[in-house]
């Protein structure tokens, strides 16, 4: 098997793990507080990393740093750690000020920073075919997220209301949300770099992230709502989620970066696209959500999207 197979394999892997576990995150959101689930999933994430680490990983290779790698790795992994949390933060945030179905396109537009700093930073190449089938893959989530005629009659809003403050906010958190989540996977792959590890390196930048939460949570006590007495009740879906971190913030991701590893970072962040579609086709058959006839242009355009980057 080559090498670049099991770089498509690896990221196959790393879409359907995240949108199965953005169906728990539905899921358990609808019993939870964004906060309060925010803080937890982290703490688990962080065990499931450690764990994961320990199997996967060797810490013997940080004895191969000198002193000014090592500061480059932990720096890293900070940026990486701290920006996925901010990007999380914005999403829930971008949630409350508009619907799902305008902030998930937007934040699908991640892979344009991604390959905005992969050129600039690590001097990467990009395909006419990576440009076009990305665009194709990107014009089908837009055309998902298109609202049914009966919601676009039930939902009447002024003018005014359309171009409210609150639905400028969403749109820039969500945008916000795509800079972020590229910022932790760029400044994760440059952890890679260093070590030629994923699994520690995973380990760290999450747990960076869970402690700045937990100083945040110092001054905003909602954060530890998911630890407290009042909350046990709830806290079946706190685990859920708490198990969905571990393995799509915790071990998709490892894998995710692997595969950039293999592949490069825009060719596989290119692919990552397709999660939507993905998500979109778990919904219809676990959740038994709506089957539109806009989802068949979906995929035909993921489809034409997925064989242009792969063989033109």
């Amino acid at each position: 098997m080559s090498s670049e197979l099991i770089g498509y394999i690896l990221t196959l892997d790393a879409i359907f793990t995240w949108a199965l576990a953005s169906l728990v995150y539905k899921w358990g959101l609808g019993k939870t507080e964004p906060k309060a689930n925010l803080f937890f999933r982290l703490c688990c994430t962080s065990l499931g990393t450690f764990i994961f680490s320990l199997i996967f990983g060797n810490y013997l290779i940080l004895r191969n740093l000198n002193n000014s790698e090592l500061i480059s790795y932990l720096i890293a992994c900070l940026i990486s750690g701290v920006s996925v949390t901010i990007g999380d933060l914005m999403y829930y945030m971008s949630l409350k000020k508009i619907d799902a179905s305008r902030t998930y396109p937007l934040v699908q537009t991640s892979l344009l920073f991604v390959i905005f700093f992969s050129i600039f930073l690590f001097n990467e190449e990009i395909t006419c075919s990576i440009v076009l089938g990305g665009t194709l893959i990107l014009s089908s989530v837009f055309i998902l997220s298109i609202r049914d005629k009966s919601e676009k009659i039930n939902v009447k809003r002024s003018l005014k209301e359309r171009i409210s403050e609150d639905l400028i906010i969403g749109v820039l958190l969500a945008i916000g949300t795509a800079f972020f989540w590229a910022i932790a996977y760029v400044s994760f792959n440059q952890a890679r770099i260093l070590t030629g590890d994923v699994f520690i390196s995973n380990f760290f930048r999450v747990g960076f992230g869970m402690i700045a939460i937990a100083v945040l949570g110092i001054f905003q006590r909602e954060y530890y709502a998911g630890f407290k007495k009042e909350n046990r009740i709830n806290l079946k879906y706190f685990l859920y989620i708490g198990i969905a971190g571990m393995l799509s913030l915790g071990f998709a991701d490892a894998i995710y970066i692997k595969a950039a590893e293999i592949n490069g970072l825009i060719l596989t962040s290119t692919f990552t696209a397709n999660t939507p579609m993905v998500q979109q086709i778990l919904s219809i058959l676990i959740l038994k959500e709506k089957f539109r006839k806009r989802f068949i242009v979906a995929i035909i355009l993921i489809i034409i999207g997925n064989y242009v980057i792969l063989f033109l």
